[in-house]
C-alpha cells in the first residue's frame, strides 16, 4: 500500500533577550551584550500516516499486533475496542484501481487482539538470530540474556516463544521477524514485546523515545510514556542484560475477552438449541443406494438427503454474512435445509447388528459427500460403525469462489468466517437430528434391525475435519468424544507452512491482489481475528473443564503423522497445549511443555506416529508439493494406529499400540482387507 507522509509545521519557541530599564550604559566600559547560546530542543521528524502505527515506517501495521489499533471503550469487558481506520489495511491492486479501501466491520467490534495472533515486526536489515530461541530451544526464550521477551504484563511472567525470520521475504530492507507463540495467549490480558541486539537499528521514532527526544508524530507521543514504562518493566524483570546492544523495539497489545470472541457464537448456539429442541426439527431423504462402489465389498447403504437447521446467514449460498443487530449479536433468519450423507457399512448388515453413529468431518475443500461415501468406508467396516456427515462450510468446495475473491478483497474473508460460524450450528444440528427425530427412519432398518445406534454419538475427522473437530465437539452438547486425525489449531499460524496454501499463494501475489510480501503476511494475521470464533484453539481450552454452564468437557485423541506437509506439527503441538492434554509415551515427537504419560489413558492424549517421510522445512517456506499427501494420508489405513483410534472412539480408552515406538511402514502395516 502506498503511504502518504503528512508534513507537520515545526513551531520554534523564540526567546527574547535583553532587559528593560532606563539606565544608560557607558560604552566606554567595554561591556559586551550577552546572548543565550543554548541550542533549541530539536523535534524529530518521523514518517507518519494517519491510521497507521508510526513506530515503524516499514509498514502501516507494524509492529503487529499493537495498542496503536485499540481505543478506549468502557462498554466492553476489556475497556477497549479494536480501532482499524479506513486506510489501515493494505489495499489490493484491484481496490486501488477502484479507489476503495478494505472494510472489515466486524473486527472493530472486538474488544482486543486475537489471543492466537501472530506477533511480528521488521527492521531495515535482516536480524542476526544467532543464539536466539528456535523450535528446538524454546526454553532459552525465558532466559535473562535472551534477545527477545514476551511478557504477560498483568502477572509479570515471561511467555515461552521462539523466533524466526520470514523465509518468504523478498526484500532484505523490510524482512519480517516473527515472535512465535506456542499456544493462544490469555484472553483479556496485556502483553509486552521487547527486542534487543540482533545487529539491527531501531526506527527513528523508537530511537527518539529511547533518547527522550520529541517527535512530530502524535500517535508516537501519545504512547511515549507507556513505551518507556514498558521498557522499565522489562528492566525490573531482569531483562535487557549488559552488552546486548540495547533495546531495538518494544510495544504492547491487549487480547480480546472470551466474551468478545465466543459470546456471539454462544448466543447463536443457545437460540439454535431452543429451536432444535431435544430431538431436532427433521430430515428429508432424497436417495438411497446400495453397493454403489464397483471395487469394494464394504459398502452397503448410502443415504442422501437434507436436514433442517436454524439459519443465521443473510442467505444460504456463499458469499454471505451472518445477520446481526447493532451490537454484533447473531439474529435468526430462517430454517434452512442442509445436505447430509449417511453411510452404513456391509459388516453391520452381515451381522444384522446395530453399530454406533459417528459424525464424520471431511478434508480441506471437501463437500461432506465425497470421502464419507468412499475413503471413509474402510474405517466404518473396521470399526463396525455408521457415519453421517455434512459440509464444513467456510472451507468447503462451495466456498472456493469466496476465498479467491478474498485474495483481492479481504472483506470476503468476513463472509468466509461467518460461514464457518454457521457451520458449527449445522454440525450441532446434525448430531441432534440423527440422535433424535431421524434416529429411527425406515432407511436405517434392514431385516428388522435398525443398523444405526444413535444413543451415543461420537465424532471422527480427518485433516480439516481433524482441525475443526475440536470446535464441533465442544459446540455440540450431544458429542463428548472425538478422534482427530492429522489435525491442529491456530489456522493463521500454520497455513503458509501447509501445501494446501499453494493453490492460493500465486493468486494472492498477483498485481491485482497483493504483490507485496508484507501485505500478505499481515492480512493472514488479521484474518485470525475473524477465524478465532471457530478456531480449534479457542474451543480446545474448554476440553478439560468446559466453559461455565454452556460448554461441557470433552475428550480427544489427536493422531499425528510426523512430517505432515498439509497440517504441520507445530499446529498439532499448539492444539495439545491448548487442550492441556499429554503426549503418549513412545511418540516420535515430544513437544515442548507437554506432559508425557504411559498408556492406557482414560481421557485425552496426542500421539505422534513416524512413517519415515521426508523432513519438512522448519521455516515458513513453501513445503515440497511432491510430498503433500504422503505422511498426511498414508497413516490412515495403518493397523496399529487404527487399533488405538477404534478403542478410543468406542470406549474412551487410549491403549498403547506402539510397542514402545510409534512408528509404521505404509507398505507392510496396512490393515487387512482395507479397501475403499
Amino acid at each position: 500500500m502506498d503511504r502518504r507522509f503528512i508534513a507537520l509545521t515545526l513551531v520554534l519557541m523564540l526567546m527574547l533577550p535583553g532587559c528593560l530599564g532606563t539606565e544608560e550604559i557607558d560604552d566606554s566600559e567595554g561591556i559586551e551584550e550577552e546572548t543565550d547560546t543554548t541550542p533549541l530542543p530539536s523535534i524529530i521528524a518521523v514518517p507518519q500516516t494517519n491510521g497507521c502505527d508510526n513506530l515503524n515506517p516499514i509498514h502501516c501495521m507494524l509492529p503487529f499486533p499493537s495498542d496503536a489499533f485499540l481505543r478506549e471503550d468502557n462498554s466492553t469487558v476489556t475497556g477497549l475496542r479494536v480501532n482499524y481506520a479506513a486506510n489501515t489495511f493494505p489495499t489490493s491492486g484491484t481496490l486501488s484501481e477502484q479507489g476503495e479501501n478494505v472494510q472489515i466491520d466486524s473486527i472493530n467490534l472486538m474488544d482486543g487482539m486475537s489471543p492466537t495472533t501472530q506477533i511480528m515486526t521488521a527492521f531495515t536489515t535482516i536480524p542476526d538470530l544467532e543464539g536466539v530461541a528456535n523450535q528446538h530451544t524454546i526454553g532459552d526464550s525465558l532466559n535473562d540474556d535472551h534477545a527477545t521477551i514476551l511478557m504477560n504484563l498483568d502477572t509479570g511472567e515471561r511467555v515461552a516463544h521462539w523466533v524466526e525470520i520470514d523465509a518468504r521475504a523478498d526484500d532484505e530492507t523490510a524482512t519480517i521477524l516473527f515472535i512465535r507463540t506456542l499456544v493462544q495467549l490469555e484472553p483479556n490480558t496485556s502483553y509486552g514485546v521487547g527486542i534487543s541486539g540482533l545487529n539491527v537499528t531501531p526506527s527513528v521514532a523508537f530511537q527518539s523515545i529511547l533518547d527522550g527526544m520529541e517527535t512530530d508524530a502524535p500517535d508516537v507521543e501519545q504512547r511515549r510514556s507507556s513505551i518507556t514504562d514498558l521498557i522499565q518493566k522489562f528492566t525490573d524483570n531482569a531483562w535487557l542484560p549488559d552488552g546486548n546492544g540495547g533495546v531495538k523495539a518494544a510495544w504492547q497489545f491487549h487480547t480480546a475477552s472470551l466474551d468478545s470472541i465466543v459470546g456471539p457464537m454462544l448466543s447463536m448456539r443457545a437460540d439454535a438449541l431452543e429451536r432444535l429442541g431435544d430431538d431436532g426439527i427433521g430430515c428429508t431423504i432424497e436417495s438411497v443406494k446400495t453397493d454403489w462402489m464397483d471395487d469394494s465389498q464394504n459398502d452397503f447403504r448410502l443415504i442422501k438427503g437434507t436436514y433442517t437447521v436454524p439459519h443465521y446467514l443473510e442467505w444460504q449460498n456463499p458469499p454471505s454474512l451472518i445477520s446481526t443487530d447493532a451490537n454484533g449479536t447473531p439474529q435468526f433468519v430462517e430454517n434452512a435445509e442442509v445436505d447430509f450423507t449417511l453411510v452404513i457399512p456391509q459388516i453391520l448388515a452381515d451381522n444384522n447388528q446395530s453399530g454406533p453413529l459417528v459424525v464424520w468431518g471431511h478434508g480441506f475443500l471437501g463437500d461432506g459427500r465425497g470421502a464419507i461415501s468412499s475413503a471413509a468406508i474402510g474405517w466404518m467396516q473396521e470399526y463396525e460403525v455408521a457415519m453421517v456427515g455434512t459440509a464444513i462450510s467456510g472451507w468447503s468446495g462451495s466456498d472456493m469462489d469466496t476465498i479467491f475473491m478474498g485474495l483481492g478483497d479481504p472483506q470476503y474473508f468476513e463472509h468466509q468466517s461467518d460461514r464457518l460460524q454457521q457451520m458449527l450450528v449445522n454440525q450441532m444440528a446434525l448430531a441432534r437430528t440423527f440422535k433424535g427425530v431421524c434416529s429411527d427412519i425406515a432407511e436405517l432398518v434392514y431385516d428388522g434391525t435398525n443398523l444405526v445406534n444413535s444413543s451415543d454419538v461420537h465424532y471422527m475427522g480427518y485433516s480439516l475435519g481433524g482441525i475443526y473437530g475440536a470446535s464441533i465437539t465442544a459446540f455440540s452438547p450431544d458429542i463428548d468424544r472425538a478422534a482427530l486425525w492429522v489435525g491442529g489449531s491456530g489456522f493463521s499460524t500454520f497455513i503458509e507452512r501447509s501445501t494446501n496454501y499453494a493453490r492460493f499463494s500465486d493468486g494472492f501475489a498477483l498485481p491485482k491482489a497483493y504483490p507485496e510480501r508484507n501485505d500478505r503476511a499481515l492480512l493472514i494475521a488479521v484474518c485470525q481475528q475473524m477465524w478465532d470464533a471457530t478456531d480449534a484453539e479457542t474451543w480446545l481450552q474448554f476440553a478439560e473443564s468446559g466453559y461455565g454452564d454452556q460448554i461441557g468437557p470433552f475428550n480427544i485423541l489427536s493422531t499425528i503423522s510426523v512430517n505432515d506437509a498439509q497440517v504441520p506439527m507445530i499446529s498439532s503441538d499448539r492444539s495439545a497445549r491448548a487442550a492441556g492434554i499429554p503426549v503418549l509415551n513412545g511418540s516420535m515427537h515430544m513437544p515442548y511443555g507437554i506432559e508425557l504419560v504411559d498408556g492406557p489413558v482414560s481421557g485425552s492424549a496426542i500421539v505422534y506416529w513416524d512413517g519415515n517421510y521426508t523432513v519438512m522445512p522448519e521455516t515458513n517456506a513453501a513445503p515440497p508439493l511432491a510430498d503433500a499427501g504422503k505422511a498426511h494420508n498414508e497413516i490412515g489405513p495403518i493397523q496399529q494406529v487404527n487399533e488405538m483410534v477404534e478403542a478410543f472412539l468406542l470406549t474412551g480408552v487410549i491403549n498403547d499400540t506402539c510397542n514402545g515406538s510409534c512408528t509404521f511402514d505404509y507398505d507392510t502395516d496396512q490393515a487387512e482387507d482395507w479397501d475403499n
